[in-house]
């Protein structure tokens, strides 16, 4: 994870679990393959011009995994993810009081800023605040917002609002209302190790791997288990523990 102060922004590893796809038995490039295939469907029907709120979020959660979960070239995942937020914002202006249109907003544009660097990144830090808050303020049980706000609070420094006592709570609630959304429990194990607890933080890293999401198994294929298997086996090296799945995954 990328500090404020360090090039490139703070917003990393976040992205929707509002429209979880894929499943058991399909590979990872099947289904991004899939994915895209449907969102040059829905372009050419001009899906990108509707005014119908669940078209729009279905194209923001799109865009948002594509960028993600799919797209190496920076340009490309970056006009991924200012499309994501271009047709979230859309909804927001329809119905304020959609908390999903919040979340996928902030996403999209967090992962849009961070890409163009850091003074992009402080200039929109106010605008992501308030829309994770907005949610929050209107679904105190959205997981993925409270995921987002942790990584926030770890983050930022503290003039800036950040707080890693309440970025390790918001992860733990992140977890706490969804045991199967694994980039929380992921960045948990990293909070742990940041700050000295590589034995929890083997625990959140094995529990990755072991568990698979019950959707969008393609992004957890591609970044979330490989992501966990080179940290769990960086503590077993580094602490010398014996430490369950550690084995099986060498």
């Amino acid at each position: 994870m990328r500090h404020l102060r360090g090039v490139g922004g703070w917003i990393v590893v976040i992205f929707s679990s509002l429209v979880w796809a894929g499943g058991e038995g399909v590979t990872g490039d099947e289904t991004h393959l899939a994915l895209e295939h449907e969102l040059q469907i829905l372009l050419s029907s001009g899906a990108d011009q509707s005014d119908d709120p669940a078209q729009l979020l279905h194209l923001g959660s799109m865009y948002l995994d594509l960028g993600y979960g799919s797209y190496i070239d920076p340009d490309k995942k970056l006009a991924s993810f200012q499309e994501g937020a271009r047709n979230a914002l859309k909804v927001v202006e329809q119905e304020e009081t959609s908390a999903d249109a919040h979340f996928l907003y902030a996403a999209n544009l967090g992962q849009a800023v961070e890409l163009q660097g850091l003074v992009a990144t402080a200039l929109n830090l106010q605008t992501l605040k308030t829309h994770v808050n907005r949610v929050l303020e209107l679904d105190e049980k959205h997981a993925p917002a409270h995921h987002m706000l942790g990584l926030m609070h770890e983050e930022l420094p503290w003039f800036l609002g950040g707080d890693s006592a309440a970025a390790g709570e918001h992860l733990k609630k992140a977890i706490a209302l969804d045991t199967h959304y694994v980039p929380a429990r992921l960045d948990l194990g990293k909070w742990h190790l940041k700050h000295g607890r590589p034995q929890e933080a083997a625990k959140e890293f094995v529990n990755v791997i072991e568990r698979p999401p019950l959707k969008k198994r393609w992004i957890w294929e591609r970044i979330h288990r490989p992501q966990a298997q080179i940290l769990l086996r960086q503590i077993a090296v580094s602490e010398s523990l014996a430490m369950p799945g550690v084995e099986k995954i060498r």
